[in-house]
């Protein structure tokens, strides 16, 4: 990371082979995380699989390792589970290269770094890409590098700590009392009463294990109660706790397939502008503000317009964290 104050360069081509000739390898080491996000199983617009091809591809020319790495998602889909999540991310056309989940089968191995719960399979790269299909997103603005990595990479528990530390109850008309999740409570947190699961809210640490297991999505995750605000401040600083983790890093954003929601969404979601091209840069801080630029820019302000959230929070934040500049050269790749 970068502490100094001066203008970032970001580099901006229709063409992705001329961002592949632009970039600085030489800060990469031997063994490289590629940070993707597969897409839940019903979307079709998440990050084309062929960009992480060419991207995966060119690293190993340089004779270096790689592998597309992620972390277990919180919510129940196809991407609760690491065996799940490995075979829908090779239905989506990533089956090319080593996919590597860095969370543990049920989201339960992490590593915490300022109170940040990091996937702990982070700790066998030693430099990241972060390749990241930009698009909106009804609680945090946008998806840019910033939650590709400060999410992306969160365990499960640590998702759930970014998104407020929700108090978990049982819907009791789902619950048929099977008794799996108590099984599976490393907490003893878990009792089944009159039939039903009950969550004690004392003892509950917020590992979430019990969302991974229920088998009829009978845990509440209570979404609406999350501050917008909080989470994306939060996101950063698991973003910091990452960049800590892997000092050395490559962003590449993708400003394709703009939809509204992220790629988690288990719909079909159509793009709200044309597509724009890819961007490169050393600086996580000013990617994500040029990226927020040229989609404003591109769809005439209406990229702004798709949620009534502040999409300058996360930039704002990460700056006042030194985590990199919002001054930035936009240098077009002829």
């Amino acid at each position: 990371m970068r502490f100094n104050r001066k203008m970032s360069k970001v580099y901006f081509s229709e063409d992705l082979d001329k961002i592949l000739e632009t970039i600085d390898y030489s800060k990469l080491g031997k063994n490289v995380a590629i940070k993707v996000h597969f897409g839940e199983k019903g979307c079709t617009t998440y990050l084309d699989p062929e960009i992480a091809k060419k991207v995966y591809e060119k690293i190993i020319s340089l004779g270096k390792k790689a592998a597309l790495v992620d972390c277990n998602v919180l919510y129940k889909g196809s991407r609760t589970n690491t065996t799940d999540h490995i075979k829908t991310a090779k239905e989506h056309g990533f089956g090319f290269a080593p996919i590597d989940i860095l969370d543990g089968e049920l989201g339960e191995e992490f590593i915490e770094v300022n109170g940040c719960k990091i996937g702990a399979g982070i700790k066998k790269y030693d430099s990241m890409i972060v390749l990241t299909h930009f698009k909106g997103h009804g609680e945090t603005g946008y998806g840019g590098a910033f939650k590709n990595i400060g999410m992306g990479l969160g365990s499960r528990a640590g998702k759930l700590q970014m998104h407020g530390d929700l108090k978990l109850s049982v819907i009791k008309e789902k619950c048929i009392g099977c008794g799996v999740c108590k099984a599976h409570c490393n907490y003893g947190a878990i009792e089944i009463i009159n039939g039903k699961a009950e969550i004690n809210q004392e003892k509950c640490v917020g590992c979430s294990m019990c969302v991974a297991v229920c088998e009829q999505r009978a845990v509440n995750l209570p979404w609406a109660e999350v501050a917008s605000e909080k989470v994306q401040k939060r996101i950063i600083d698991y973003a910091e706790s990452v960049l800590r983790l892997v000092p050395n890093q490559i962003f590449i954003s993708v400003l394709k397939n703009i939809t509204p929601e992220c790629d988690c969404w288990d719909i079909v979601q159509k793009p709200v502008m044309a597509d724009i091209g890819f961007l490169y840069s050393e600086d996580i801080v000013s990617i994500d503000k040029a990226s927020l630029y040229l989609a404003n820019k591109k769809s005439e302000g209406n990229f702004d317009k798709i949620n009534s959230v502040n999409k300058n929070i996360q930039v704002d934040y990460a700056y006042e964290k030194k985590l990199g500049e919002k001054e930035y050269e936009l240098i077009e790749l002829k």
